[in-house]
């Protein structure tokens, strides 16, 4: 499941001692491509080889850091099993 893919990529756990970098790296393409789409990059950035964020001059490269954050923070408490009940009905 697409989820349970993500869960896996951006887990905190594989980031442990990893430069965000090498992180990135280790991705696949189409968990990269979650990342720049999350960080509200283009195909153009996306297509640029992503060494090019040890470069001070790049300039989305803040934005992929974040993005980066915030999907470990999502998935670290994400769900492991998604249900179709509304909140509403579970929590009176």
């Amino acid at each position: 499941c697409a989820i349970d893919e993500l869960r896996g990529a951006f887990s905190k756990r594989r980031q442990v001692g990893a430069s965000e970098y090498a992180y990135i790296s280790f991705l696949t393409v189409s968990q990269r491509r979650t990342l720049f789409m999350h960080a509200r990059l283009t195909e153009k950035e996306f297509n640029q080889p992503y060494w090019r964020i040890n470069e001070e001059s790049c300039y989305w490269r803040d934005a992929l850091f974040r993005a980066l954050r915030e999907l470990f923070s999502l998935f670290e408490y994400a769900p492991t099993i998604l249900t179709s009940v509304k909140p509403e009905q579970y929590l009176h």
